[in-house]
């Protein structure tokens, strides 16, 4: 992730303050580090053999050595549900299409990396546009060309009384990305907040 992406990431993770987080997509734990300072606790998913360190380093995190398809399936038959997850695993559009349609159900906030890129963007789509969950914004943090194409960007999806497309920022400097989103989101996940410390009184 761009330092943008990840000063994004950090913001959105203070003001969550996240009880269980998911991961698609582990690499070499350049986000994990971050999940795992603000999340009570962490399930990383990755096919990479790398996935077993994150055990190591970090108390709170879960690794997941398997397909993202089996870890929904998991998730799937154990009802298991999260504050906050992430979509940065095999970047072909058909699988994010399936890492996103099958966690759906399951995630109050989806962030989705590279979402700039042509092909991903288009796997996001596809598991968007038609869904009554979420609504979401592709373009929550813009990217630029690179040395081999589009990459970067974060998208977020955000469970939601009105799903479907957000409206897009009017801006992408960095200091006003980084307050838009601060503000945009606060009352979110303030309510979603709320409504997750209702559940456990309950």
């Amino acid at each position: 992730m761009s330092t943008r992406e990840k000063l994004c990431l950090i913001g959105m993770l203070e003001l969550l303050k996240a009880k269980r987080t998911l991961e698609f997509g582990y690499h070499r734990g350049g986000a994990t580090n971050w999940l795992s300072k603000y999340s009570e606790e962490v399930i990383t998913v990755d096919v990479n053999a790398y996935v077993h360190e994150a055990e190591k380093l970090y108390p709170n995190i879960t690794s997941w050595n398997i397909p993202t398809q089996e870890a929904v399936a998991r998730i799937n038959r154990d009802k298991q549900t999260f504050d906050l997850a992430i979509i940065d695993a095999d970047h072909s559009r058909e699988a994010i299409a399936n890492d996103l349609k099958g966690i759906l159900d399951h995630a109050e906030i989806i962030l989705m990396h590279d979402s700039s890129n042509p092909s991903c963007r288009k796997g996001m789509l596809d598991a968007l546009k038609h869904q009554d969950s979420h609504a979401y914004n592709l373009d929550f943090v813009t990217s630029s060309i690179k040395h081999d194409g589009l990459w970067g960007g974060l998208g977020v999806a955000i469970r939601s009384d009105n799903p479907g497309r957000m409206k897009e920022f009017k801006a992408n400097f960095l200091p006003t990305i980084i307050f838009t989103c601060t503000i945009r989101f606060h009352s979110q996940i303030s309510a979603l907040q709320v409504r997750k410390n209702l559940k456990h009184v309950s």
